[in-house]
C-alpha cells in the first residue's frame, strides 16, 4: 500500500470514531430527556429546592 493509501485510511478511521462519538452523545442526551417535567418537580420538591405550592401550580399547569 502507498503512503497516499495509508493517509486515506487514518482519514476514514478519524472520520468514523467522530461519528461515532457524536451518535453515541445524541444517544445519551434522549435519555435524560425522557423525563417529564412534572417527574422533574416531584423530585426538586423531594430535594427541597422547590414549595409544595409551586409543585402543586406546575401540576396544575399540566393539567395532572
Amino acid at each position: 500500500m502507498t503512503v497516499e493509501g495509508y493517509v486515506r485510511l487514518g482519514f476514514a478511521l478519524v472520520v468514523l470514531i467522530v461519528i461515532g462519538i457524536i451518535l453515541y452523545r445524541f444517544r445519551a442526551g434522549k435519555q435524560d430527556r425522557q423525563r417529564s417535567s412534572l417527574e422533574i418537580m416531584k423530585e426538586r420538591l423531594e430535594k427541597g429546592e422547590i414549595t409544595e405550592e409551586e409543585y402543586e401550580k406546575a401540576r396544575k399547569k399540566q393539567g395532572k
